[in-house]
């Protein structure tokens, strides 16, 4: 699973990673820097819209389907199974025509009680993890609110050392099929969990403290080596 995420990132590089024009940049409700993101805080997301272009904004973490009357389900969803996702109610619709890339500096698992700190090969490279993506209206007088999940697959390599699922990472290869709405994506899911994966098992991981309060201290390696002992 992932229910922690750091976000410190450029948001002009970000645009230019993927593709997204400046004027399709909401930089008012992008998320402020944060190493300590947690499920219903506001997170970045790239999408493609009616008319085509890409759009950089913000959203809710945790995916609230539009048939839901409230904003509270009785189960999580700020993650979303890549194996079940075209199936489940709560995100088939979103699988087939609202996907989403989440872009993050890193992200953290747990083994046990240990967090464990995951990264690019590239520190000015985003991660680009798969979401999907759906609106919502309160009410009729209310303005729509976009909100998405993470989707997650099993783990491989080094990070399943560390937990048995992770984030599901978008290939460059692929940007361009899986923000398009015009396919259907229980078609991508095999491909990409598989293109994926090689991604993932390239990814840097460190020991980190238990993300507590914010800041770039979160992501520092710990130290477990023993001291030297002199008799």
């Amino acid at each position: 699973m992932c229910k922690r995420f750091a976000l410190d990132l450029d948001w002009d590089a970000i645009a230019a990673q993927f593709s997204v024009a400046e004027e399709d940049v909401r930089g008012d409700v992008l998320p402020r820097p944060s190493y300590n993101i947690a499920p219903t805080q506001n997170i970045a997301v790239i999408a493609q819209g009616k008319d085509g272009h890409r759009h950089l904004t913000g959203a809710y973490w945790s995916l609230i389907p539009s048939w839901s009357p409230g904003k509270t389900l009785p189960y999580p969803t700020y993650n979303a199974r890549v194996e079940s996702a075209h199936v489940k109610s709560t995100f088939a619709e979103s699988t087939r025509s609202r996907r989403t890339i989440i872009p993050a500096s890193g992200y953290y698992e747990w083994r046990g009680r240990r967090p464990f700190y995951f990264s690019p090969e590239m520190e000015s490279t985003a991660l680009a993890m798969a979401g999907l993506y759906s609106w919502r209206r309160p009410s009729a007088a209310s303005l729509w609110q976009l909100t998405a999940t993470i989707l997650t697959c099993p783990a491989v390599d080094g990070p399943a050392t560390v937990h048995d699922r992770m984030p599901l990472l978008v290939p460059a290869g692929m940007t361009s099929e899986w923000l398009d709405p015009s396919i259907d994506g229980a078609r991508l899911l095999a491909p990409m969990r598989k293109a994926g994966a090689e991604l993932s098992a390239r990814l840097h991981f460190h020991e980190v403290a238990p993300p507590e309060g914010d800041g770039p201290s979160l992501i520092r390696p710990i130290n477990r080596e023993e001291p030297m002992r002199l008799f």
